[in-house]
C-alpha cells in the first residue's frame, strides 16, 4: 500500500472542504494517509468521515518519514513539510502576479498541482520552474444531484449565489444587477448565502448598507451558514438559477455543485471559471478587461482581476431577465460537466502524479558503495 503523508486543514472553509474530498478519495486509491491537520476545527459532514480523519491522524504517530508529503494551502506558506520523500502543493490562488515570497515557496516544492490550466499559466508566468500538473477539483455527486423527488416551483422565480461577503465574489454587482434587471411587480427573489467569519462590525455595516440601498430589498433574502454539505445541497434545491459574478477564483466548488444538482448558471468567464465553465453549460458574462485587484483587505492592488463594467452588467441584466422570462430551471449540459469532475478522478491524478517516479525525495536515496 502506498504511502503518503498530507499537511493542510479540514473544515468548513474552502480549503477545508477541497482538502477533506481529496483526503477521501485518495484513500479510496489503496493509500495510507497519515494526516497532520492544519488549524483545529475539524467540522465533518458524517461518522464515516470522522472515523476515516481519525484514522488518518492516528497513521501520523508512526508515519515513514521517507513517504512523500502533500500539503494542500496557500502559496505564501509552504516552506514546511512533513518527512523528507518527495514534496508536492495543491494552492490556489485568485490574481495573475504572485509576490517574490510566493514564488520562492513554490519553487521549494518537488511538484505543484493547479486547480486550472489557469492558475499553471498564471504561475509559470511569474518564475516558478518546478512541474505544475492539472488537476481539476471534484464534485460529490452522493450529495450534490439532482432528486427524484418531485419539487412544486414557488411562485417566485429564485436567483441565488453562494460565497462570503467579499468584493471579489461581488455580491455588490450582483445586487444592483438584480436592481436593474427587475422590478417590484417581477416574480422575482434573490437568496444569498454570505457568511463571513473574518470580517468586523464596520465591514459588516458596509455590506448591510449595500443590502438596504437595494430598491428590491424585499425581494432579498439572508442566509446564515449551513451546518453540512446536505445543507448547502438543500439550499441549492431550492433555487432556480445560480449567478456566480466573481472578479476572479481559484476553483469555486459551488458552481460544479450547481451544475450536478441541474440548475442554470450565470457566471463570469474569468480565472479558473474558464476550466469548466462554457457556452453550453452556462450563460457567459464575458470580461474585456482587467484592473487592479484592490478590496483594502486581503488585496492591494498587487495584481489583477476582472473589472466588472457597464458591458458586464448589460450582459448579466440580459442573461437575468431571459431565464426569468423563458423559465429556464434545468441545465442538462451542466450536468454533464459535472460528472465529468469527479473527487475520485482528483485523487487518482494525485496518486498517479506522485508515485510515478517514485517516492523519495532524491536527497533520501542510498548511495551505492564505491568497490
Amino acid at each position: 500500500m502506498k504511502k503518503i503523508n498530507i499537511t493542510c486543514p479540514i473544515g468548513k472553509t474552502g480549503y477545508g472542504i477541497t482538502s477533506l474530498n481529496i483526503l477521501k478519495n485518495i484513500s479510496y486509491n489503496d493509500a495510507n494517509i497519515a494526516l497532520f491537520p492544519i488549524g483545529q476545527n475539524m467540522e465533518l459532514n458524517s461518522e464515516n468521515e470522522k472515523e476515516l480523519i481519525n484514522n488518518a491522524i492516528k497513521n501520523a504517530e508512526n508515519f515513514d518519514c521517507n513517504a512523500p508529503c502533500l500539503k494542500i494551502w496557500h502559496q505564501f506558506d509552504l516552506a514546511s513539510r512533513i518527512g523528507s520523500g518527495k514534496y508536492f502543493s495543491f494552492p490556489f490562488f485568485e490574481i495573475d502576479k504572485l509576490k517574490p515570497k510566493e514564488v520562492v515557496h513554490l519553487n521549494s516544492c518537488d511538484g505543484i498541482f493547479s486547480a486550472s490550466a489557469w492558475g499553471k499559466e498564471i504561475m509559470q508566468n511569474n518564475g516558478v520552474t518546478k512541474p505544475i500538473h492539472v488537476c481539476p477539483l471534484g464534485v460529490d455527486m452522493s450529495i450534490f444531484y439532482c432528486p427524484p423527488k418531485i419539487r412544486v416551483n414557488e411562485e417566485n422565480y429564485i436567483f441565488f449565489h453562494i460565497g462570503k461577503w467579499e468584493h471579489r465574489k461581488s455580491q455588490d454587482f450582483l445586487i444592483q444587477a438584480f436592481d436593474n434587471a427587475f422590478d417590484e411587480d417581477d416574480n422575482v427573489e434573490l437568496r444569498l448565502l454570505p457568511h463571513n467569519p473574518f470580517l468586523g462590525d464596520q465591514e459588516l455595516q458596509y455590506w448591510a448598507n449595500i443590502l438596504n440601498s437595494s430598491k428590491l430589498r424585499n425581494k432579498i433574502r439572508i442566509y446564515d451558514r449551513l451546518p453540512t454539505q446536505y445543507h448547502l445541497a438543500d439550499f441549492i434545491f431550492h433555487g432556480d438559477c445560480a449567478v456566480f459574478l466573481s472578479r476572479a477564483e481559484g476553483w469555486n466548488n459551488e458552481i460544479t455543485e450547481c451544475m450536478a444538482m441541474n440548475k442554470p448558471i450565470i457566471s463570469t468567464y474569468y480565472s479558473a471559471h474558464t476550466e469548466y465553465c462554457n457556452d453550453h453549460n452556462s450563460f457567459l458574462v464575458k470580461i474585456d478587461e482587467t484592473e487592479p485587484a484592490n478590496d483594502g483587505k486581503w488585496f492591494h492592488g498587487e495584481g489583477n482581476w476582472a473589472k466588472l463594467g457597464n458591458n458586464q452588467m448589460d450582459q448579466t441584466v440580459q442573461y437575468m431577465r431571459y431565464v426569468y422570462n423563458n423559465d429556464i430551471r434545468t441545465n442538462p449540459h451542466g450536468v454533464e460537466t459535472a460528472q465529468k469532475y469527479s473527487w475520485n478522478q482528483t485523487g487518482q491524478t494525485i496518486i498517479n502524479t506522485i508515485f510515478a517516479q517514485g517516492s523519495h525525495n532524491a536527497n533520501t536515496k542510498k548511495k551505492t558503495k564505491r568497490r
